[in-house]
């Protein structure tokens, strides 16, 4: 017992509740911009909306995330060649958005074209998102590495704060569009970025960059674009089988069992957070295992609390979503193994990357489940519809989280 209050006491269970802390306030905000969205612009209107930010999402996440992951793991080692690389990063961020920015900008017609005439104006816009969110989270990530996880969760809650203000500033004077919408969104990140920016030291621009920092950069990063890539695509694909072969209705019963596991997945980005820039930090192998098996009883702790979904699953069905979704607990019990196992493997994933360097691994652990996702979701989608779905990814994540402990502790 006494064990367990000094590791409740410890920096990694402080760090955790602030960065976890600012995720929730931040979602709930989120959740109330999205409901004034939806209650305005009625379902066609926020459907143009929700496709032209997901566009901006998949963009950003596929390649942005890869650079943010290696400016908190070179920033956290602190060492000689530390400020050269942060430097990097910041470029690539800056060349890649804008990149992609002004590719978005040209495709932006004829992509409308092919997907649906009316999202040509707000594709425009994405082309603004797109660079904007490469640049406002390059502050988070210095902040991530030094561990100032105040400021980090800060910068997350007025990035949605923005947003939130923005849309209700529309929303009661009436002018609440699509574009407006987006202008909203842009608004938070500038925000973000603005303070992001005044919170850290731009010190590493005297920094010169040699190919010897290009190359260090690339080896690390490279692998990691491939896996939040693939990452990227098996994390939305499933949603999109189920409605090819089981229909709109099936869709709408796995959803409404996997949006309980959906601040799951929140609490492993926000662990995530917290662990990178440590295991990114400790110099020896042995100093990594230790902090290793601290941050597993924390996770085990949290994967206990996910399986509470089997014995409450129908009260909660029953209360969210009434008796129409009784179809979603069974689903919802399923996928509460799969998750449970995942919150528990998430110091063991941060291990591999920061610690071990395994980013190669980490691709070809996405490709995997990528692929057996795939392979589970034809066979079972067909005869089990959304069951048959919810037992795909059950087994795909119980699958990849048990290999992922198997090469850590190898």
């Amino acid at each position: 017992m006494l064990k367990v209050l000094e590791f409740l006491k410890t920096k990694t269970i402080k760090d955790s509740a602030v960065v976890s802390g600012g995720m929730v306030f931040s979602t709930l905000l989120s959740a109330a911009t999205i409901f004034l969205l939806a209650r305005w612009l009625g379902p066609g209107d926020f459907g143009l909306y929700a496709a032209s930010l997901a566009i901006a999402v998949i963009v950003t996440d596929s390649l942005e995330l890869a650079i943010s992951g290696s400016v908190v793991n070179f920033g956290a080692k602190n060492n000689a060649s530390s400020q050269k690389l942060i430097k990097y990063g910041l470029i690539l961020k800056l060349a890649l958005g804008l990149g992609l920015g002004i590719l978005a900008a040209v495709l932006a017609k004829p992509v409308s074209g092919w997907i649906n005439p009316a999202l040509n104006q707000p594709l425009y816009l994405v082309a603004l998102i797109i660079p904007l969110n490469f640049l406002m989270r390059f502050p988070r990530s210095v902040l991530q590495s030094q561990r100032r996880f105040w400021a980090d969760s800060s910068l997350e809650v007025i990035t949605s704060l923005g947003r939130f203000l923005s849309v209700a500033g529309f929303y009661f004077s009436g002018s609440l569009t699509v574009i407006t919408g987006l202008w909203a969104y842009l608004s938070g990140a500038v925000a973000a970025l603005m303070i992001g920016s005044a919170l850290i030291s731009w010190k590493f621009l005297k920094e010169r960059i040699d190919q010897e920092t290009r190359r260090h950069f690339f080896q690390f990063q490279k692998w990691l674009t491939i896996g939040f890539i693939l990452a990227a695509i098996h994390g939305r694909m499933d949603t999109a089988i189920l409605l090819k072969l089981a229909g709109p209705a099936a869709t709408g019963i796995y959803q409404a069992a996997f949006r309980f596991f959906m601040p799951v997945m929140q609490l492993a980005a926000a662990l995530s957070l917290v662990f990178a820039p440590r295991f990114a930090s400790f110099v020896t192998r042995q100093e990594a295992r230790i902090y290793l098996k601290k941050a597993a009883k924390l996770t085990l702790l949290l994967g206990l609390g996910v399986l509470l979904m089997l014995p409450l699953a129908p009260w909660l069905v029953s209360l969210i979503f009434g008796s129409a979704y009784s179809s979603a607990v069974l689903p919802a019990r399923i996928l509460s193994l799969g998750f449970a196992l995942f919150i528990v493997m998430a110091p063991f994933t941060a291990y591999l990357i920061y610690s071990v360097n395994r980013t190669r691994v980490f691709a070809l652990i996405n490709f995997l489940q990528l692929l057996l996702l795939l392979i589970l979701d034809y066979w079972l989608i067909p005869n089990f519809g959304a069951v048959g779905a919810a037992i795909a990814s059950a087994v795909t994540l119980i699958s990849v989280n048990l290999l992922i402990m198997g090469l850590a502790l190898k």
